[in-house]
C-alpha cells in the first residue's frame, strides 16, 4: 500500500474522541438503532462519571449541536438511545443512598 493511499484511509477514520467516532463505530448499529453493549457502557461510564464530579444532567454532551443527528448524520432514533444511555449512568450515579427505596415507600417503614 502507498503512503498516499494509507493516508486517504486514515482521513476516512473519524479521530477517536471526536462526536463522529461513536456514531460511525458501527453502521449496521447506525442503521438498525440498536447499540451496540460496548458503546452503551462507555456512555453509561461517561454520564456517571459527570455525576461524580457534580456537574448537572444538563452536561450530557450528546445536547451540544455538534453531536445531534443533523451534523453526525445519525438517525434520531440512534442518537436517543445514546443520549438516554449517557443519562441513565449520570441517574444512576446521582441516585442517594435510600432513594430508591423512599420512592417504593419501604425506607421509611411504610411500605
Amino acid at each position: 500500500m502507498t503512503d498516499e493511499k494509507a493516508k486517504d484511509l486514515r482521513a476516512e477514520q473519524p479521530e477517536v474522541g471526536s462526536p463522529m467516532h461513536s456514531a460511525n463505530a458501527s453502521d449496521e448499529a447506525r442503521r438498525t438503532g440498536v447499540l451496540s453493549p460496548a458503546e452503551r457502557g462507555e456512555l453509561q461510564r461517561q454520564g456517571a462519571k459527570a455525576a461524580a464530579r457534580g456537574e448537572s444532567s444538563d452536561a450530557n454532551p450528546l445536547h451540544e449541536s455538534q453531536n445531534k443527528p443533523p451534523a453526525t448524520g445519525e438517525s434520531a432514533e440512534q442518537w436517543s438511545k445514546r443520549r438516554a444511555a449517557w443519562q441513565r449512568g449520570h441517574d444512576a450515579q446521582s441516585v442517594e443512598p435510600g432513594a430508591a427505596l423512599d420512592r417504593e415507600g419501604s425506607a421509611d417503614g411504610s411500605g
